[in-house]
């Protein structure tokens, strides 16, 4: 059985890690570890063979994590007992907390590892063919030395050491006024929305940023989790869910601005009950192309099955819905919301130029 990375450990230990790499004074494995990825940048730049530096920071963590797991793995294989998934730990928790920690993985997208040469790859030492010979050639020496690290204080450490090599700034923090959006009324709003999220999918992200950060103004944004687009190994439900005071998943949304059908809708129904248990269910459409608009048959089958669900097929509604069940705040409902929109849109990765436009719009 393969090993699974526990990724709120994992995020525990990046987080953790990175507060010691701020020190002055690194122990020694760790300054080690500094050189050898400072080495691996400057063979490894941006458009050369960089996600190396992210695979390698993601056999980092596992190890960090569980020392037993297989370095060179990438995807978890039943058949081998110390395989683990790279792909999910890299989706999962570097992807969405790189940016807050100022840490450089050279491949920075939501999905670090799904570059060439490693996609569609199960194994990094199945990879043959790399035209950087010398990067991979170092990139190989990293590996082998994490490898025969033998315990996780010194995956730690070594940890450590990547992190403080690859701290950089590479945007500026996006500004965001605290009354910015306190002109807009829900209309204009709802406008902004529309407007941003058709000029670009971006592969999905800017709708589920903006449904997410409406869904922070009304349970707040430590209950509402956004999951990790095209995660093959998904732990939340569907795109954005909701938790309550318990940390139990209550709401999960599946957020599309593709057309949605019937047989979209009862897939995503029994895959979310069997894995998640969660039984009140909202299905966003947002295309404009989006033909089928009775969805009857779904709901009470759904209904049957001791399952809600909601399908909402335009901005109108679900924003309306949401100023109505969201607790009265001294602050204006439609700027709080374009604030938090902002701040997921960032923390999902979408285009900065196209945030800043945004920014000037509703200021405007």
């Amino acid at each position: 059985m393969a090993i699974p990375i526990d990724h709120d450990q994992a995020k525990q230990i990046l987080f953790e890690e990175s507060e010691a790499a701020n020190t002055l004074q690194l122990p020694p494995i760790a300054t080690n570890w500094r050189a050898l990825v400072t080495k691996l940048g400057d063979l490894c730049p941006h458009g050369k063979s960089s996600t190396v530096i992210a695979a390698l920071g993601t056999a980092l963590l596992a190890k960090s994590v569980d020392n037993r797991v297989d370095v060179y793995s990438l995807l978890d294989r039943g058949e081998s007992p110390t395989s683990y998934s790279a792909r999910s730990l890299a989706d999962g928790v570097w992807a969405r907390n790189r940016a807050k920690l100022q840490i450089d993985l050279g491949a920075n997208g939501t999905n670090p590892l799904n570059n060439t040469p490693f996609i569609g790859k199960t194994r990094i030492d199945d990879i043959t063919g790399v035209r950087n010979q010398e990067g991979w050639s170092h990139f190989i020496e990293c590996m082998e030395r994490l490898k025969a690290l033998d315990d996780s204080k010194s995956a730690r450490l070594a940890l450590r050491g990547f992190i403080a090599a690859r701290r950089r700034q590479l945007l500026p923090t996006l500004s965001i006024d605290p009354q910015l959006g306190d002109n807009l009324n829900m209309r204009s709003l709802i406008e902004l929305i529309e407007e941003y999220v058709e000029a670009d999918s971006e592969g999905g992200r800017r709708a589920q940023a903006c449904v997410a950060g409406t869904l922070d103004s009304v349970f707040g944004a430590n209950n509402v989790i956004v999951g990790v687009i095209n995660d093959p190994d998904r732990r939340a439900p569907l795109d954005v869910s909701v938790k309550d005071a318990g940390g139990a998943f209550v709401h999960a949304f599946e957020v599309k601005d593709k057309p949605i059908s019937d047989s979209h809708v009862y897939a995503s129904i029994e895959k979310t009950v069997a894995d998640h248990a969660v039984k009140n269910l909202v299905f966003l459409g947002f295309s404009s192309q989006q033909n089928q608009k009775d969805f009857t048959e779904a709901e009470t089958w759904a209904s049957e099955h001791g399952v809600k669900i909601t399908v909402i097929l335009d901005w109108v509604t679900f924003l309306t819905a949401c100023r109505c069940f969201a607790p009265p705040s001294n602050d204006i409902f439609e700027g709080r919301v374009l604030r938090a929109i902002l701040a997921r849109a960032a923390d999902l990765g979408v285009r900065r130029s196209d945030l800043q436009s945004l920014v000037q719009r509703s200021a405007g």
